[in-house]
């Protein structure tokens, strides 16, 4: 039987079982530069989605009245930007969630924008600046990567 604390019953006391521990982020001691890697990760993720929504945006004519932009693009810059539409936004999600695989695709996706934007110029204006935002991102995650790795290593030696 479990003993537990009346001030939040809740929790269970240090007499506890140990079995009936919490599972959960409560139970995991993560260092300030995995947090801000967290934090990164959502702030990198919120502009990813609103990356492909730009996309969306573009794709079903909001801000110029109809779709006829879209369709009087050359057939390369139409495909850039219904498959930046849909990757930005899992991108995003997956990056927003924390996912490991959410950054790889992310740094996939910064690699073919910035391709997209040198072999279809179509696609400047905002996706240029977008880009250049994207590029620094990245950037910032690699350090607080870096970082992280670094503050793992410090764990390890203690």
């Amino acid at each position: 039987m479990t003993l537990l604390d009346p001030t939040n019953p809740a929790e269970p006391t240090a007499a506890a079982d140990p079995l009936d521990a919490a599972i959960g982020p409560h139970s995991i001691e993560i260092g300030p530069w995995q947090r801000r890697l967290v934090q990164f990760q959502r702030l990198a993720g919120g502009f990813m989605i609103i990356k492909g929504l730009t996309h969306w945006a573009s794709l079903f004519g909001f801000g110029d009245g109809s779709t006829s932009r879209f369709q009087q693009l050359p057939v390369d810059a139409q495909v850039a930007t219904v498959f930046f539409s849909v990757i930005d936004l899992v991108a995003g999600v997956a990056l927003w969630l924390g996912s490991a695989w959410g950054a790889m695709l992310w740094l996939l996706t910064a690699a073919a924008q910035i391709a997209a934007d040198v072999l279809v110029l179509e696609l400047s204006g905002l996706n240029v600046l977008l880009t250049m935002i994207e590029v620094l991102l990245v950037a910032g995650y690699v350090v607080i990567r870096f970082m992280v790795h670094v503050e793992a290593g410090e764990n390890e030696k203690r």
